[in-house]
């Protein structure tokens, strides 16, 4: 499958997971789910990436833990670019946090779509989280 194709069957794929709860350490559709496991089953139910397996994390792991452990996972399958396009990872750090530790994936120039505490996951307008943006990552296989 070509680069463009991947991408739209992530992009289509990560929305048949609109309106499902936020749950910490979930990765099941429909169910719930956190942010970065949102990304990885959506990568992973399109066949980009087999299953991975991530080892129990603490919920407050952002405001309590120095090591940018959530980061560190996202770059061992992704490079850092300048530019997203659509099917990128944008990395955020929050106010209050050490580390970054939330993340969506890039579904239009003007829309994020991720897990999010309040509201699931849920199409956002990417305007309203643009200061916390710290990083911008491209699937390696694209690169």
């Amino acid at each position: 499958m070509a680069e463009q194709q991947e991408r739209e069957e992530l992009l289509k794929e990560a929305k048949t997971w609109l309106k499902t709860p936020y749950i910490a350490e979930g990765r099941v559709k429909g169910a719930g789910t956190d942010c970065g496991l949102f990304i990885l089953q959506s990568f992973e139910n399109i066949g980009l990436l087999p299953h991975i397996k991530i080892p129990h994390y603490p919920i407050d792991i952002a405001a309590n833990c120095a090591v940018p452990m959530y980061l560190n996972k996202i770059k061992e399958y992704c490079t850092e670019v300048d530019k997203a396009i659509p099917g990128d990872i944008i990395v955020y750090k929050f106010e209050g946090s050490k580390v970054p530790h939330h993340a969506a994936i890039l579904y239009s120039d003007e829309y994020i779509i991720h897990s999010h505490v309040k509201t699931g996951v849920t199409l956002s307008n990417r305007k309203g989280f643009k200061k916390y943006e710290v990083g911008i990552y491209r699937f390696n296989k694209w690169i």
